[in-house]
């Protein structure tokens, strides 16, 4: 004789089951702080959305928050918001905002999405070759690289403005070696 599917206890065995996953996972942020290691940030070259390139060396002492994200990536889109009133708050500390996407879609694509969410940071194109050498194997995946090149803290998951002020902060009043600290907010 065959055992009996009993179908009404599908429903309480999966509330049990989704309940024991909510009541067991972590509280807390929406992202994980990764080992930084305080060496020195991989060299990369990106293409802007014009097509001119544009090098990490541009970027030579001033803080830089490398946001590695994707048009299509739900996290990436509601972290927009929270980058773009970094920058403008920031954006006389010397901190920079550069958004590395991951999408395969061409420029004209890109431009269109930064058009039309209006972000005030720059937004290159971050090819395979630049996403191997930055370990991204999730997204979004942010690094902050001091004003001496080296890398400061690595994020996987989206950051709010407030926790990217926290990552900061240590770095504001370090300053750069015979130039005044910029004044904190």
């Amino acid at each position: 004789m065959k055992p009996r599917f009993n179908a009404r206890w599908v429903y309480p065995f999966l509330m049990a089951v989704v309940f024991g996953w909510l009541v067991s996972r972590p509280s807390g942020p929406s992202f994980s702080r990764l080992p930084a290691g305080g060496g020195p940030a991989p060299k990369w070259s990106m293409p802007d959305l014009e097509g001119r390139t544009v090098r990490s060396e541009d970027f030579a002492g001033r803080i830089v928050v490398l946001n590695f994200w994707a048009t299509w990536c739900p996290p990436c889109r509601r972290e927009i918001p929270e980058l773009k009133d970094f920058q403008r708050a920031h954006s006389t500390n010397d901190v920079m905002v550069i958004g590395a996407a991951t999408d395969a879609d061409g420029p004209e694509f890109l431009k269109s999405f930064v058009s039309r969410h209006e972000l005030n940071y720059p937004v290159l194109r971050a090819g395979p070759e630049v996403q191997m050498s930055f370990y991204v194997t999730s997204l979004p995946s942010t690094w902050i690289i001091g004003r001496d090149g080296r890398v400061e803290a690595r994020y996987l998951g989206a950051l709010t403005r407030k926790e990217l002020d926290r990552a900061i902060a240590p770095l504001l009043s370090k300053g750069t070696p015979g130039v005044p600290p910029p004044p904190l907010l």
